[in-house]
Formats: structure tokens, C-alpha cells, sequence
């Protein structure tokens, strides 16, 4: 039975002349670009500054950024069963609500025990919640589009590596950086909370309708989609006895250590590549191009052809493409590496978001997300440490670029042994 919230009623009158299932992924959009301020692409362009207010070594705030990271992915399974819970709509206006704190709270620290806060919240809140609920929403209303509703829905994170750095950048340079957290506090405020809390419904059987614009008949038909439903889907303890489900955790894991890693220390790596920091800020934002141009293929590509075997020539991409990282000594060898870096990645990142509810359902997708996403956060806390060790002992990124392509190269051998779980 439909609930004649105002919601709902709004719903209603949207979808008789639009797939609501189009709002929703709208939403995420929205959702996923506030995630920017807690992801690495958004927080590296504080760190110089940090760096020089504060008297810290970059060590030392990787290794703070790295044990604030570990501790906001543990914790993300339990914001998993909460969506599984109350929903994605009631998670998405908490979180929300708390990166406007979150953020406000960034732009008054006064040292390393603040900024240690700092990056555990935005980390939470932002790089690990606000990506975790929408891939768990926008699976619930499509499956036929499925591949092209997820990579429709990381256009969000796209317009934000594409936007947020340059942005950022250059509220510090001609304000403050204090000034550029507040920003993100009022536009959480006024935007990302009100969207989130009007307008999100959870799962298409809420207005009775099924998942693709599919309308029930009548109630029985309703209920036995949910059946069906319900039938195929496994529980997060069911999940955790396969090996795909570990398999696929570790090669989630390497990309987010691989990214957090370089993109942490993205200035630095330019600077000494005899780049400037300007420019940096252009290059940087070159990984999100190739994302605009999945919708397009990931219907296609990721459908129909095997998971596995996308996932592992992306990975065998990546790994020729941090060696290539060697030799990049301008923008336009730099504009190459980041447009192949984030083809490679938008592509692997589709098919990692597809493979969870298509080997484990929708049921208990928040549960299992929330499980699968504490290895993606650890790899990212992971990744900047070896980064800044590379560069306060050799004073290069040589030998972590190195280390990297091994690691990389590692994750497509696991792909290549990955299969359709039986229940």
C-alpha cells in the first residue's frame, strides 16, 4: 500500500511524465558532488597550506590523514546497515546535516589535533557515506539500465574532480582556506539537505512501481516482485563466506589507495616534474573528461561483456599508466596521463558499482556496500603515507610509482579469478 506522504504524493505527480527513477539519480548526482569536500582531490589543496600554518611534515599529515581514514571506513558499516535500516532518504539528510558541521568545523582548527578531526568527518561523512547511500539507492530503480543509472550517478564525483580542486584553489589563494570550508558549509546548508529530504524515495515499490518504469498490476504482482526480490538476494553473512566477495573488496581496495595516494600529493608530484601549481590545478581536474563519456558505453560495454575482464584491463591500463607518470615533464604529457588514468578508472568504477547487487541482489545492498566499503576507505588511507615516505626519503615519487604499477598489475591477476557466486 502506497503511504500518502507529501513525498510521495509529489512522486506521483512527477512520474506521470517522467521516470522517477531519473529524479533519483539526479539526486545522487547532487548527493556524490558533496561528497568533494572529503574526498582527496578536494582536502589535497589544503594540505601546502596546512603544511606551511601549522609547521607539519608531509609525513606526518599523511600519516594523521591515513589513521583518520582507517577509522571513518570501520565505522562506515555500520552507516550500511543504517541505510538497510531507516532507508537511504532519512541517511542522506543526517549526513548531510553533518558535513555542514563537518565543515564548519574545518574552517576553525588551530592545530593537529583539530585537523586530525577534520579529516576523520569529512572522510566520513563525505569521501565514505555520501558515495556509500546513492550506490545503494540508485540500484533499487533500475536493472536492465543498471550499468548506465551508476555510471549516469558517478557524474557527480566527475563535475566534482573536475571543479572542486581549481575552486578550491583559488577561494585560498585570494581569501582563505577557512574562508573555503565555510562556503562548503552553506552550500551543504541550503542545497545538499533540502534536495536529500524533499525529494528522495527510496525504492520504486514505495509509489508502487517496480524497478525500470515497470508498473504493477495490482498489489499481488507488487508483492511478488518483492518475493523474487527477496529470493535472490544474499545477506551480508551470506556474502562474506564467498571468496568474490573478498576478492572483489581487495581490488576495491588498490584503486582508492592507488588514487588517494597521488592525488594527496598531486602538487608536490607536478612541482617536481617541473609543473606549476596553476596548471596542476587544471591537470588534476583533466581525470574527470573520460567519466562524461560513459554513459554512452557502460550500458554496452559493462552488460555485455564480463565484469571480470573489464576490471582487469583497466587495471593492466593503470599500471602502464603510473610508468608513463616517469616521464611526464608538461601539461601535455600530463593532460595524457590523467585522461587515460580516468578512463581506465571510470570504467573499473562502473563495473565495481554493477558487480555488487548483480552477484548479491538489492535486498541487503546497503549492508554489503557498507561491509565492501571499509576496503575501499582503507585503501585510501593507505595510500598517501608511502607516497609521503617516498618523497622525505629519496625526495622523489620514483620509487612509489614503481611500487604502484606492481600493485595495480597484482589486481588484474585477481580479476582474472573472479566468478558469478552460486547461492
Amino acid at each position: 500500500m502506497i503511504k500518502h506522504t507529501f513525498r510521495n504524493t509529489l512522486a506521483l505527480k512527477i512520474q506521470k511524465k517522467l521516470y522517477y527513477g531519473w529524479v533519483i539519480i539526479a539526486l545522487a548526482v547532487v548527493a556524490m558532488f558533496f561528497s568533494s569536500p572529503g574526498q582527496t582531490y578536494g582536502i589535497s589543496v589544503f594540505i601546502d597550506a596546512y603544511i606551511a600554518d601549522f609547521g607539519l611534515s608531509r609525513t606526518l599529515i599523511s600519516s594523521i590523514y591515513s589513521v583518520a581514514t582507517v577509522i571513518s571506513g570501520i565505522l562506515l558499516v555500520f552507516v550500511g546497515r543504517a541505510v538497510d535500516k531507516h532507508g537511504p532518504r532519512r541517511m542522506l539528510v543526517v549526513v548531510g546535516i553533518g558535513l555542514v558541521i563537518a565543515t564548519l568545523f574545518n574552517s576553525f582548527i588551530n592545530g593537529i589535533v583539530m585537523i586530525f578531526f577534520g579529516f576523520f568527518m569529512m572522510r566520513y561523512l563525505g569521501q565514505g557515506s555520501l558515495t556509500l547511500i546513492p550506490g545503494a539507492l540508485v540500484p533499487q530503480w533500475f536493472e536492465k539500465r543498471r550499468a548506465l543509472a551508476i555510471s549516469l550517478m558517478t557524474t557527480g564525483t566527475i563535475l566534482g574532480t573536475l571543479i572542486v580542486p581549481a575552486l578550491n584553489l583559488s577561494i585560498i589563494q585570494n581569501y582563505s582556506w577557512q574562508t573555503a570550508w565555510r562556503m562548503w558549509s552553506v552550500l551543504a546548508l541550503v542545497v545538499l539537505v533540502p534536495l536529500m529530504a524533499l525529494f528522495v524515495i527510496n525504492k520504486p515499490e514505495d509509489i508502487g512501481l517496480l524497478p525500470d518504469n515497470k508498473a504493477a498490476s495490482d498489489a499481488e504482482t507488487l508483492q511478488a516482485e518483492m518475493d523474487k526480490m527477496i529470493a535472490t538476494s544474499w545477506t551480508l553473512k551470506e556474502a562474506l563466506r564467498t571468496k568474490e566477495f573478498w576478492l572483489i573488496g581487495l581490488i576495491s581496495m588498490i584503486m582508492p589507495m592507488v588514487n588517494t595516494g597521488l592525488m594527496f600529493h598531486f602538487f608536490s608530484i607536478m612541482k617536481l616534474q617541473g609543473i606549476d601549481s596553476s596548471t596542476a590545478a587544471i591537470v588534476i581536474g583533466l581525470v574527470a573528461l573520460p567519466g562524461f563519456f560513459m554513459p554512452i558505453f557502460a550500458g554496452t560495454i559493462v552488460d555485455r561483456y564480463r565484469s571480470k575482464f573489464i576490471i582487469l584491463i583497466a587495471l593492466v591500463v593503470i599500471t602502464l599508466d603510473f610508468l608513463f607518470l616517469n616521464i611526464v615533464h608538461s601539461f601535455i604529457t600530463g593532460a595524457i596521463f590523467m585522461l587515460v588514468l580516468g578512463l581506465a578508472n571510470n570504467m573499473q568504477g562502473v563495473t565495481l558499482n554493477v558487480i555488487w547487487v548483480k552477484y548479491f541482489g538489492r535486498m541487503h545492498l546497503g549492508s554489503i556496500r557498507g561491509a565492501a566499503a571499509v576496503f575501499g576507505v582503507i585503501g585510501s588511507a593507505l595510500g598517501p603515507l608511502p607516497f609521503g615516505l617516498s618523497y622525505d626519503l629519496t625526495g622523489s615519487y620514483t620509487t612509489i610509482l614503481f611500487i604502484v604499477a606492481g600493485l595495480t598489475f597484482t589486481g588484474a591477476i585477481m580479476a582474472a579469478s573472479i566468478k558469478r557466486p552460486v547461492k
